[in-house]
């Protein structure tokens, strides 16, 4: 019988501790994830020169199926749980939507000036559209450490997680950079547990700085390709949702 929302708010009030130990399967399960998405990214930047072999490796492969699916998959269908354990949920929506908004506008004065002198709207708009991400760093990786280790090596492991498939990369500042970034997000992600709290508007803003740092740049044809993806996602995770809610 699949957990309602009650059942687990009352497990995790009863789990929620700063530090613990209860590692499961699904830890295993993120860390076998984590591995992956290293692995991939490392072999999309540094092997792969064609466009074509990128985007099936690292579009559909990493972050369609294994960045996205396989959580929404592993949790909603196998172990039969309800989507918020994903940050996927309908509680604290306004705050989650209000710090995002404030966060984001105060970012937006770092950005104004990073982007200075660029066609900035198609590299804010392909960050609007990544979902896989901050779904994948955030909504899986840090919500299965906090549940196995606690709160505090949530926030840490989240934050070493996104800096460590950037290495090979970014330049040691850079993986810092990130390193810090990550762990900003990802307290700001615990006060809520809510996905709406980080993206879109979060991280389309913080994340635009983050790659013209690592001097990247993205087209509409990019925006337009990963759309793609976007809707797939969206479409599996709305799926879900609906299937969820008929039961």
């Amino acid at each position: 019988m699949m957990k309602t929302d009650t059942t687990l708010q009352r497990e995790n009030r009863a789990g929620s501790k700063w530090f613990k130990w209860a590692p499961s399967s699904d830890t295993s399960l993120a860390l076998v994830t984590e591995l992956l998405m290293i692995g991939a990214y490392y072999v999309t930047t540094h092997w792969l020169h064609s466009d074509l072999a990128a985007f099936v490796v690292f579009g559909v492969l990493t972050n369609l199926i294994i960045n996205v699916s396989l959580p929404v998959w592993w949790i909603a269908y196998h172990r039969r749980q309800p989507l918020s354990e994903l940050g996927i949920t309908t509680r604290r929506w306004l705050p989650s939507l209000l710090i995002g908004i404030g966060l984001a506008a105060f970012s937006a004065l770092g950005l104004r000036h990073k982007a200075a002198g660029m066609d900035w709207l198609p590299h804010v708009l392909y960050n609007a559209v990544i979902l896989w991400e901050p779904f994948f760093v955030f909504s899986w990786l840090q919500l299965r450490f906090d549940r196995a280790f606690g709160i505090v090596p949530g926030v840490l492991l989240a934050g070493l997680s996104f800096a460590a498939y950037h290495i090979g990369t970014y330049p040691p500042a850079g993986l810092v950079t990130l390193l810090i970034s990550g762990l900003l997000f990802a307290v700001v992600f615990r006060l809520t547990s809510n996905l709406l709290t980080v993206w879109p508007l979060l991280w389309c803003v913080g994340s635009s700085i983050g790659t013209l740092m690592g001097g990247m740049q993205f087209t509409w044809s990019q925006v337009a390709t990963w759309s793609v993806i976007l809707l797939i996602q969206l479409g599996f995770i709305g799926y879900t949702w609906w299937r969820q809610r008929k039961r």
